[in-house]
């Protein structure tokens, strides 16, 4: 018999020190991204379909053009700020 965990796909917007992603977590059915987050401690989360802004030493994007990728991998103890989209 397979097990399988119940996931739910959720749009978010992630800022860092150095970037602003865009794209899709995976968490829990039915969980609360908080709580994936802080589960997470000292590892990082893949974020999928991610759109990618760079930003300089003061915070001002660099660069309008979004850079795509399959999957970015975020450190979770970079995370300035999290969003629903």
């Amino acid at each position: 018999m397979q097990m399988k965990i119940e996931k739910q796909k959720v749009r978010v917007r992630i800022k860092t020190e150095s970037t602003i992603v865009k794209g899709t977590v995976f968490t829990l059915a039915q969980g609360r991204l908080s709580d994936y987050i802080t589960s997470q401690k000292n590892k990082f989360i893949p974020v999928s379909d991610a759109e990618v802004q760079y930003l300089s030493g003061i915070g001002k994007i660099l660069d309008e053009n979004n850079a795509k990728r399959e999957i970015v991998f975020i450190n979770v103890e970079k995370i300035e700020m999290i969003e629903y989209l």
